[in-house]
């Protein structure tokens, strides 16, 4: 099994947190809202991942339609 594999709870609770910030999945990399998001995933979850494997994990979500669309600001 991969380092990015996911529980279903733990990929909805991933999914549920994403839903919750204003930017995009592209427009996420290297903000506070990233980092936001991976210390308050690896702490709810008990998870170790590293943050390549979270990005890896959130990409792969939304490859299977998982993600919550959003529009880019202007």
């Amino acid at each position: 099994m991969s380092s990015t594999h996911l529980s279903r709870a733990h990929e909805e609770m991933l999914i549920e947190s994403y839903g919750r910030m204003a930017r995009t999945l592209d427009d996420l990399p290297y903000t506070q809202e990233f980092e936001q998001l991976y210390a308050g995933f690896v702490e709810s979850s008990r998870r170790d991942l590293s943050r390549h494997d979270l990005w890896r994990a959130l990409t792969n979500l939304r490859k299977a339609g998982r993600l919550a669309r959003k529009e880019r600001g202007n």
